[in-house]
C-alpha cells in the first residue's frame, strides 16, 4: 500500500506525518516535531522535501519574523486526501470489524503513550 501511495501520488511516504500534522492544525515546525515525537532535523528534512514538491508553503510569522509558519498548499491537501482514501481502502480490505479497528486504535494510542513516557 505504501508503495502504491508513493508511486501514484509521487510523495515520500515518510513525509506523510508532516502533511497530516498540518492538516490537524500544527503551524510551526516545533509543533510538528512535538506532535509526532520526531527530532527537529527530521522534520526540517520533511519540510524541505515537501516545499520542493509544492505540497507545503513556508511563510514568515507576521507576529514574530524569527518564526516560520507552515501550511498545506492545494496540492498538498489533494495528496493528503488521496492518501487517506488509499488507507481507508486498505482498512476496508483488512476485513477487521469496527470493534477490532477501535481496539487496535486504542492499543496503538496506549503503546504510543508508553513509548513517549520512556523517551
Amino acid at each position: 500500500m505504501l508503495r502504491r501511495i508513493k508511486a501514484d501520488l509521487d510523495i515520500e511516504t515518510t513525509d506523510m506525518p508532516l502533511l497530516q500534522a498540518l492538516f490537524e492544525g500544527c503551524v510551526y515546525p516545533s509543533e510538528v516535531s512535538q506532535s509526532f515525537g520526531m527530532p527537529a532535523p527530521m522534520v526540517s528534512q520533511m519540510i524541505v522535501r515537501s516545499v520542493k514538491s509544492g505540497l507545503v508553503e513556508r511563510q514568515l510569522d507576521p507576529e514574530d519574523s524569527r518564526r516560520i509558519r507552515l501550511s498545506l498548499t492545494e496540492e498538498g491537501k489533494r495528496v493528503l486526501e488521496s492518501a487517506h482514501r488509499y488507507l481507508q481502502e486498505g482498512i476496508e480490505r483488512s476485513g477487521l470489524t469496527q470493534e477490532e479497528l477501535q481496539q487496535t486504535a486504542r492499543n496503538l494510542i496506549r503503546l504510543s503513550r508508553t513509548l513517549q513516557e520512556e523517551a
